[in-house]
């Protein structure tokens, strides 16, 4: 049997997911819920910073159509419900739904205040319901490939890392909320948040974060430079954010080693290259997959399977938030913040 999707939020995420979810023989997408209703006539594609497949439209004339997440929560025959939404929304409807006893996919951040998404995550165990956040570079082909070298240890011990991610200033989404921190968290927590979380992923919690960036007149971190501060000697940073002019979305990591150093940039073909000590470079085949359609593919085995989202857990979904928090925090105090 199916399991039933209603889809709430038809931007640039919620197209791709539902292209996504359409290739799966599975999966059901039986309501889709946006407060735009152009979107729910049309399906007309959105921009992003990024191709996540959702193609030119989304055919929607097949499906049960709202404009209030309320009435889709009493009304949709549905098992899950995967959430597209500007941030702010994120928190407060993943509750509405596991409260209604629903499976919750929530895009990242799970929300802006780590104290709400820590009542999500208490809410999902309350319910006995699945929650998991679109963390998706943990199911990225050239992440996981940075995983498995360094837990390997083929190249011997880890010297440094750093991610970095940026781009132009967002000039998608409705009414610009991505320009409003109170609606998006800005830059340090919608686009920089997923290499905090990766650096979460690879070396765990750091016992504090010490920040740099620049702070926009609204109270949000436009570009921010974080050190992560370990009990060992490696060197973990990451850099991001918008950047003024029309440039183009790029992210990546490089990774050294004793014996290697490790080079990923997504605009470069080849994507991954290997500099080994002694040697000529190498270049590595990626593996397959689609990072995005790989997530939901999981969310969707998990459900059907009855078992929680460990690769991609919401505890540490809301870790990745109060990370977050803790940088911007030492943005703007200047000084060494601890993990709470």
């Amino acid at each position: 049997m199916a399991v039933r999707i209603g889809l709430v939020g038809l931007g640039a995420m919620g197209g791709s997911h539902l292209a996504a979810f359409r290739e799966m023989p599975d999966v059901e997408v039986a309501a889709v819920c946006d407060v735009d209703p152009g979107r729910l006539t049309d399906g007309r594609a959105v921009e992003a910073n990024i191709d996540a497949g959702a193609g030119e439209t989304a055919r929607i004339s097949d499906l049960q159509t709202y404009e209030d997440f309320s009435r889709m929560l009493r009304r949709a025959d549905i098992d899950a419900v995967d959430i597209c939404t500007p941030t702010y929304l994120h928190a407060r409807m993943a509750v509405r739904a596991l409260k209604r006893g629903r499976h919750v996919f929530c895009e990242k951040p799970l929300a802006l205040k780590a104290s709400d998404a820590r009542k999500a995550v208490r809410e999902a165990q309350a319910a006995g319901r699945l929650l998991m956040v679109g963390h998706v570079l943990r199911f990225w082909p050239e992440y996981l490939m940075l995983k498995e070298m360094l837990d390997s240890g083929r190249y011997g011990r880890l010297r440094g890392a750093k991610f970095w991610r940026w781009g132009g200033v967002p000039g998608w989404g409705s009414r610009g909320w991505f320009q409003q921190t109170r609606l998006s968290g800005n830059a340090a927590m919608d686009l920089h948040v997923h290499d905090t979380d990766t650096v979460l992923w690879l070396f765990g919690v750091p016992l504090k974060v010490r920040s740099r960036g620049t702070v926009t007149p609204d109270g949000g971190v436009d570009y921010i430079w974080t050190h992560y501060e370990y009990d060992s000697d490696a060197v973990i940073v990451s850099e991001g954010g918008w950047l003024p002019g029309k440039v183009p979305f790029a992210m990546g990591a490089t990774l050294v080693f004793e014996r290697a150093c490790v080079d990923y940039h997504m605009l470069r073909e080849p994507t991954v290259s290997v500099y080994p000590a002694g040697g000529p470079a190498e270049h590595p085949p990626v593996p397959a997959g689609r990072g995005y359609a790989d997530e939901l593919r999981y969310f969707i085995e998990c459900v059907r399977d009855g078992r929680p989202p460990d690769r991609a857990p919401a505890r540490e979904a809301a870790l990745a938030v109060a990370v977050a928090e803790a940088e911007v925090r030492s943005v703007k105090t200047g000084r060494a913040s601890p993990v709470p």
